[in-house]
């Protein structure tokens, strides 16, 4: 403790005046101890967990890695983006959850920014229908592709169920890694096709079923398409309205390697009646690739087994409005 000490002209002082300077010399001593020990009890905020976490409290998701594109610039209507995590029988019972615990916090906001991430209840009824109940049976992390941006960062849920089984009343935590990439740059393996179709019989078909057709189109499509990979989702070629046809071909796309894809030649027209879809059929037997019509006629699923494969069909039965 500081102390002050007067010398020479004590003596001739007041008592009093000594007592009162000895009272302002520990008044003063004391608001540097409460100052002290303010700044000794003060400690920083603590950090976020991110650790990895798939499932707790019987909240689970089904990968701790996600792999996502951001919307493609232009395309005023892309695929919906979510994660689910889904539900088990510990939370029969359980059809709200604590507005006050739930929080979604991501390690890197440059990567996903506030607001690109939203929760969404799925309800048992959302899943069977209108005999189910109002009990959350998922919860769907919702993405907004036009704000999330390239990069890595790992995102944590936290909720709490509100009512149900009092032994799952409690914070639950999910902690994922998220990566994103620009569009068109989501890596996959794919195999160089050309595709050559022949044509004959279709003025034929377009004579019978459409009066008034408007034009005609080759498809290839990726039946299950990875939004912003590498491959070719979709290739459509251009068909010439005539009076008969011969072939035409698409001379190179990247089809991704394992996938199907559906093929089939349209015709489309003034009104919805005059629609064909038309399957096709290989003119070969080849180990590169096989070509199945489906029974409905309308189309036909192309696998791929080797890279530079070329695909020589037919056209097929038909599918008419």
């Amino acid at each position: 403790m500081k102390k002050t000490v007067l010398f020479g002209l004590l003596a001739f002082l007041p008592l009093t005046l000594a007592s009162c300077g000895e009272s302002s010399s520990t008044t003063s001593s004391s608001s540097s101890t409460r100052d002290s020990s303010v700044r000794d009890t003060t400690t920083a905020p603590q950090e976020e967990d991110f650790t990895i976490q798939t499932s707790d409290n019987g909240l689970s998701a089904a990968s701790d890695s996600y792999l996502f594109s951001t919307q493609e610039p232009g395309d005023q209507f892309p695929p919906a983006l979510s994660i689910r995590l889904t539900t088990d029988q510990t939370w029969n019972g359980c059809t709200g959850l604590l507005e006050r615990a739930t929080r979604i916090v991501a390690e890197d906001e440059s990567v996903l920014p506030e607001g690109s991430a939203t929760l969404d209840i799925v309800t048992n009824s959302d899943i069977v229908g209108s005999s189910g109940s109002n009990e959350i049976a998922a919860i769907d992390i919702d993405f907004d592709r036009s704000l999330i941006r390239p990069g890595t960062s790992r995102l944590k849920v936290q909720v709490q169920p509100g009512n149900g089984n009092s032994s799952m009343n409690r914070l639950t935590t999910i902690c994922l890694n998220i990566e994103v990439k620009e569009f068109g740059t989501i890596e996959v393996d794919t195999y160089d096709v050309s595709m050559s179709v022949d044509l004959t019989g279709l003025e034929e078909i377009i004579a019978i079923e459409s009066e008034t057709p408007t034009e005609a189109t080759l498809v290839v499509s990726d039946a299950d398409p990875i939004y912003g990979y590498t491959a070719d989702d979709v290739v459509q070629l251009p068909i010439p309205l005539a009076e008969s046809y011969g072939t035409v071909t698409i001379e190179s796309f990247k089809f991704a390697v394992g996938h199907t894809y559906g093929t089939y030649v349209m015709v489309d027209g003034e009104e919805v009646s005059d629609r064909i879809w038309i399957s096709l059929v290989s003119t070969e037997t080849s180990s590169a690739y096989r070509l199945e019509p489906q029974q409905s006629g309308n189309s036909s699923l192309l696998t791929v087994e080797e890279d530079n494969a070329v695909v020589k069909a037919r056209l097929g039965q038909y599918y008419a409005l």
